[in-house]
């Protein structure tokens, strides 16, 4: 598996060299322009993914985290960021809280911490999990706690509960929970493995005291071998879990403790990687990211195969999920390796518009109606080539503006590839209705400010919602993965 993942990396920094010789010129359609870079001089390289809260951006990195002045989109100004060694570095933001994803065992929770040796990890003695920071000050961010777990978190998911009371004494006790997802890769400890790992954490961050966080409860997602991403709709309290072999339907009513309420099996995806809402709750958006990436065989179908593809399921009724249509790309992208549906988000429009922007790899930013969502098309894409080619690892609609965290598309030294963070601008009559949040984790879609509750979404079958929760409470885990679902070897190597 090591060696296998060695070559690969050694082919992807020929392949990016090649690339970066051939970049010249950006791609895109008429509408769509960019607006903005900022790449730290040309040091920013592993962007991951964003949040954002009022006029500030958060960008993940495989080393550490930035924050952005945002308040001018077309100038992002940057304020400050910390070093912070760890795999995926997924973030989310609450007011001044930044929480941050580690997938790989280090040697503690400590941001200059190294990896962990083998002993270590074979001992139980290494760290993984979520980081919390206070980012009040940007030039200045502390870490002020940590939440161990067995398969750390590749990816989390934060759900506000800000009317929590306390069990105990009834009163209130904001709080947000943090869906940490994560699977067995390999060399993360005996308690991390395709038989025991069957599971999300759920983590409780108490607003008003954060270092007590603490891990709540680890609900049951068998079969899937652990989830890769999950998104949130608040106005339904359902989530759309992708859980790598499968797409799941969870009830969140009660937020600490999901149940699932249907699965998702598709044979033509690889790895159920991506999810998202359409704004009226009605559609489903699956990302399928073929290769996990690096293993991807690019974009060169020019729209016609259903290679790493963006899926659409009409999910009006979520214990009935019905297949509707895919969409990849129209372009040929010859030079493409890296080239499959990675994260994206639902422009809160108000006038029954589905507009989705979603980071493409290598094939750049794309921006897809899916108002017909058994016919969506392109509407705006831009390939940013100028100097360094994209490689947009989270494209994300915000307030106006998208904005594109890039990866290095060389992964290791000596071939820098990244472009850093990209400002892009679209011109679209579906746009005009779009709504200002005041704030955006991309993954937790809140009720759209203005909008009438009933616009989005029909209320759940709230009776057959309690059975499958009394069911699930009564029912003990299976004791191993289903059959069709990948094992800890077959899992594959490298998902971002």
């Amino acid at each position: 598996m090591r060696k296998l993942a060695h070559l690969l990396i050694l082919l992807l920094v020929a392949v990016a060299a090649t690339a970066a010789a051939e970049a010249t010129e950006d791609q895109g359609s008429d509408n769509m322009s960019r607006q903005a870079t900022w790449d730290d001089g040309g040091e920013y390289r592993m962007g991951t993914d964003l949040a954002f809260w009022k006029d500030r951006a958060v960008l993940g990195r495989f080393d550490g985290l930035e924050i952005m002045d945002i308040s001018d989109p077309d100038r992002p100004r940057h304020l400050g960021g910390i070093d912070c060694a760890g795999n995926q570095n997924d973030v989310s933001i609450w007011k001044h809280l930044a929480f941050v994803s580690v997938d790989s065992p280090m040697a503690s929770d400590a941001c200059d911490a190294g990896g962990a040796s083998t002993g270590a990890v074979a001992a139980g003695s290494h760290w993984e999990g979520i980081r919390i920071f206070d980012v009040r000050r940007p030039n200045a961010i502390t870490q002020i706690g940590s939440v161990y777990l067995d398969c750390g978190s590749h990816t989390h998911t934060l759900v506000p509960d800000l009317d929590h009371r306390d069990w105990a004494t009834g009163r209130p006790d904001p709080r947000v929970l943090l869906y940490a997802s994560s699977y067995p890769l390999g060399g993360q400890g005996s308690r991390c493995n395709a038989v025991s790992h069957r599971q999300i954490s759920v983590i409780e961050v108490p607003l008003r005291d954060p270092d007590r966080a603490r891990v709540v409860s680890t609900p049951d997602v068998s079969p899937a071998v652990g989830c890769h991403d999950i998104t949130v709709f608040l106005p339904r309290k359902l989530a759309l879990a992708a859980c790598i072999s499968e797409s799941q339907v969870w009830d969140i009513s009660d937020p600490a403790r999901p149940v699932v309420l249907s699965h998702i099996r598709n044979p033509a995806m690889q790895i159920h990687h991506s999810s998202a809402w359409s704004w009226d709750g009605e559609v489903a958006v699956l990302g399928d990211e073929k290769g996990g990436a690096a293993a991807a065989s690019g974009c060169q179908t020019g729209g016609n195969a259903p290679t790493g593809a963006l899926w659409f399921y009409d999910l009006s009724d979520p214990l009935r999920p019905q297949v509707l249509s895919w969409y990849t790309p129209p372009q040929d992208v010859r030079d493409s390796t890296m080239c499959t549906a990675h994260n994206f988000n639902v422009v809160p429009t108000t006038n029954g518009q589905r507009l989705l922007a979603v980071s493409w790899y290598h094939a750049g930013t794309q921006v897809i109606d899916f108002t017909d969502a058994e016919k969506p098309e392109q509407v705006a894409w831009y390939r940013a080539l100028d100097g360094v080619r994209n490689n947009p690892w989270s494209s994300y609609w915000y307030n106006g503006r998208i904005y594109a965290n890039n990866f290095d598309a060389g992964y290791v030294p000596p071939v820098p590839q990244s472009r850093g963070f990209d400002v892009f601008a679209v011109d679209h009559p579906g746009l005009a209705s779009a709504r200002t949040l005041h704030h955006l984790n991309p993954q937790t879609q809140e009720a759209i400010p203005g909008l009438p509750a009933g616009a989005q979404g029909r209320p759940v079958d709230r009776a057959t919602v309690e059975a499958l929760r009394l069911r699930a409470s009564t029912t003990p885990p299976a004791s191993a993965p289903a059959t069709g679902t990948p094992s800890q070897d077959q899992l594959p190597f490298c998902l971002l």
